[in-house]
């Protein structure tokens, strides 16, 4: 190979490079929906800790390693957004308060709170309360935690 030829192919793969990097998938953090930041101490390491959160102990989701997973105290109570909520709060695409009748209609999503820490499956996880009303005629997303 000539010196051109050599330099192009490293400009192709330090470019190569950069643009893989600036795609990568960050990890995922303890604050994304379907799991409730809380300090590692907290969550019980063993079934005998697990029953301090009246938690169940087994494997959850796609990882089958036994661990915790505990229960919330609010299980079930009616929420607007995960502020609402121990855990999360899980949208029911039937229950919502129209506001503005629109077009298209305003309003807010309800749900119910989770009944675990962790929420595996897929859902659609109300975010945080909005102050503003949201479009309810765009049907709410969902996310899907293994």
């Amino acid at each position: 190979m000539n010196r051109e030829r050599v330099a192009l192919v490293a400009v192709f793969i330090s470019a190569a490079a950069l643009a893989a990097t600036g795609c990568a998938r960050k990890p995922a953090s303890n604050t994304e929906a379907g799991q409730v930041a809380a300090p590692p101490a907290a969550r019980p390491t063993t079934e005998e800790g697990c029953r301090t959160c009246n938690g169940e102990w087994g494997p959850h989701g796609i990882d089958q390693t036994p661990r915790c997973v505990c229960r919330t105290s609010d299980a079930g109570k009616k929420c607007r957004g995960k502020d609402d909520c121990e855990g999360e709060c899980i949208g029911d695409a039937r229950e919502q308060e129209v506001t503005q009748k629109g077009p298209p209609p305003l309003g807010f999503r309800k749900g119910r709170c989770s009944d675990f820490m962790t929420t595996f499956g897929c859902h659609v996880f109300l975010p945080r309360k909005s102050a503003e009303p949201v479009r309810l005629d765009v049907e709410p997303e969902q996310l899907c935690v293994d």
